[in-house]
């Protein structure tokens, strides 16, 4: 090989080297971030003490590796080779892949499996409660609804991997539920088994292989579905949304590929036909007040616009744990706090849970104990 041949590249491997320190302190391509949530390390003021016990040297070598330039494409690059040859996903959100392309977040299948049950008593004695806070409520005009949102494993079944699907036991949180619920009057809409029942039929796609929730799509129709169980339950007309034209495509808007992007890697896991129906509002003029409880299925009534339009106020109580509502849509950054939530309740007129199965065994985050608690404070447990 000649000698300038050889300075050649020398030169270009040195340069290949060097780039993501020329990346990092000047930067020349706006590089895109990773998805899912990353603690990176701070950088870290030198001090000399911090120095003889070795704390700035672990933390300086901890900073420039979560900075170093073009790091995100670096890892799309490797997540993508391993993904591509190996099937391996890297995740932070413990992602197992099953058959046809489907990704699926291990809690769905324990749910979906009864890995997860909490026992008969459990759901029994929070149910229990849950009635006589509906009693409570409804003789103070407030609507009450417990909704169950689909779940990934239960609308997909054939695709779980082998292993976890011979696992399946016939008791599970969610079918307790329904049937403690139906013995004891809760009112409850099993949106899981809905949307089961429609899969055969329904030509839009209801339940995205590439997303933990339901599509845009399925929003919608349990949107609808819920505004007209107001509506019977309140002798009310509603402002209702009312789906026109649907478009089609292939490229995921909003949460339809939210479990795929948390792969992090550079090409699509799979095409889907996505459905995005364009939404106008009957001219009703009924707007009630709405406190929902649960979990991230609420969201994509929040970011549409569903709330907005049909809630003349609405509050997320997310997990019981955060406050969002019209002037604040960004989970875990307003804790619920010291929120006087009986007033909150006294002032509203409808409060409606929803929880997808694989957070059943948590249903109501505390909120039901309490509002029986302060309902009944003479009594611990109801009486079986």
């Amino acid at each position: 090989m000649q000698s300038s041949t050889k300075n050649g590249l020398f030169i270009f491997l040195f340069a290949v080297l060097l780039l993501p320190m020329v990346q990092q302190y000047f930067p020349l391509v706006k590089s895109g971030g990773l998805n899912g949530y990353f603690a990176t390390a701070p950088n870290i003021k030198f001090s000399w003490p911090k120095w003889m016990n070795g704390h700035f040297q672990d933390s300086a070598v901890s900073y420039l590796n979560d900075n170093t330039g073009f790091r995100a494409d670096m890892i799309r690059i490797n997540n993508q080779v391993e993904f591509s040859l190996f099937d391996k996903v890297h995740s932070e959100w413990r992602i197992l892949e099953g058959k046809h392309n489907t990704a699926y977040q291990d809690v769905y299948i324990y749910a979906y499996t009864g890995k997860d049950y909490i026992g008969y008593d459990s759901i029994y004695c929070r149910m229990k409660k849950l009635r006589a806070i509906q009693d409570t409520l409804e003789r103070l005009g407030k609507t009450v609804l417990l909704i169950h949102a689909p779940n990934k494993a239960y609308f997909y079944p054939d695709d779980i991997p082998d292993e976890l699907a011979r696992t399946r036991s016939a008791t599970t949180n969610l079918s307790t539920y329904l049937r403690v619920g139906d013995s004891l009057g809760i009112h409850q809409a099993d949106f899981n088994g809905w949307f089961m029942s429609m899969k055969p039929t329904c030509k839009e796609l209801l339940y995205p292989r590439q997303g933990f929730h339901w599509s845009v799509y399925g929003s919608w129709l349990a949107a609808d579905s819920l505004t007209k169980y107001i509506e019977r339950t309140r002798i009310i007309h509603i402002r209702r949304p009312v789906m026109g034209n649907i478009n089609h495509t292939t490229k995921a808007q909003g949460t339809d590929d939210d479990l795929a992007k948390g792969f992090n890697i550079i090409f699509p896991v799979l095409t889907e036909m996505f459905s995005y129906p364009e939404i106008t509002y009957s001219h009703d003029t009924a707007r009630p007040k709405v406190i929902y409880i649960g979990d991230s299925f609420l969201f994509t009534w929040m970011n549409s616009g569903f709330m907005d339009n049909t809630n003349s106020q609405w509050q997320i109580w997310y997990y019981f744990r955060y406050l969002l509502n019209s002037s604040n849509r960004t989970p875990e950054q307003t804790p619920l706090g010291d929120t006087d939530w009986v007033q909150e309740i006294e002032h509203t007129d409808c409060i409606i849970f929803m929880y997808t199965s694989r957070n059943l065994a948590r249903m109501g985050d505390g909120f039901i104990e309490q509002a029986y608690a302060h309902y009944y404070p003479k009594k611990v447990n109801p009486e079986n």
